[in-house]
């Protein structure tokens, strides 16, 4: 399994416009991201990744995910989002998620980056595995808040299903 990591910032008219384009940075901008834990499963290979690009098929799709993210209105601030990952034999893994917003990019950054690595020793003393913080791997993006609202987004992309395979199907409702 190939899990890319993506990262995206954005700027819009509001908050969720300002998400909606750091998805479309990733490369995901006609998806339903669907949030995961943080577990890496056994085999997987984990990297980093300009862009993962969405088919045109695959609008509005499940998106399979863990996603750290940060959005902020708030002209002068700076924010950022990351995600860090672990892995030890076999390929299995965890991977943390965080965000933050301070007066810097080197400040928010530096708090993110800590905030990950404290999150996977702590998962990875909750499994009995030995941590070497030599081994974390990392990314994240970062953006200072101007006159309109931004949004940071870090993806590591599990995979996307299409809607057809639901198990659950609702029926139509029907007028009358």
């Amino acid at each position: 399994m190939r899990i890319p990591v993506v990262a995206g910032v954005g700027r819009g008219r509001t908050l969720l416009s300002a998400f909606d384009a750091a998805l479309n940075e990733c490369g995901m901008p006609n998806c339903n991201v669907i949030r995961l834990g943080t577990a890496i499963p056994s085999g997987a290979s984990v990297f980093e990744a300009d862009r993962t690009c969405s088919s045109p098929h695959e609008d509005g799709d499940r998106l399979y995910a863990v996603m750290a993210e940060y959005r902020s209105e708030r002209a002068g601030r700076a924010i950022a989002a990351g995600i860090g990952w672990y892995q030890w034999l076999g390929g299995r893994g965890v991977i943390a998620e965080h965000g933050a917003e301070g007066d810097s990019t080197i400040e928010v950054e530096a708090e993110v980056l800590d905030l990950i690595y404290a999150s996977l020793r702590d998962l990875c003393e909750t499994r009995g595995v030995p941590f070497d913080g030599m081994r974390v791997a990392w990314r994240l993006a970062s953006a200072e808040v101007g006159v309109e609202p931004a949004a940071v987004v870090v993806l590591a992309v599990y995979g996307a299903e299409p809607w057809e395979r639901s198990v659950v199907a609702w029926p139509e409702r029907r007028a009358g």
